[in-house]
């Protein structure tokens, strides 16, 4: 267990927290400030993540 501790990047856990706050704050002021249902909200944040992940790889399929 100790081992498990000690090879955490400690950084990358802080950015993922960070991150995936952020995403959830603006989750939410889309839904409090638009007539968006969570299940839309939920449909541009999958689409538009699979259209950030593919232009990523981009120059690595051509």
């Amino acid at each position: 267990m100790q081992d498990f501790f000690n090879n955490l990047d400690w950084m990358m856990l802080l950015r993922a927290f960070v991150i995936g706050g952020t995403i959830c704050v603006v989750g939410q002021i889309l839904i409090d400030k638009t007539k968006l249902t969570s299940a839309r909200i939920l449909v541009v944040f999958v689409t538009l993540g699979a259209i950030l992940g593919g232009l990523r790889n981009l120059p690595k399929i051509s």
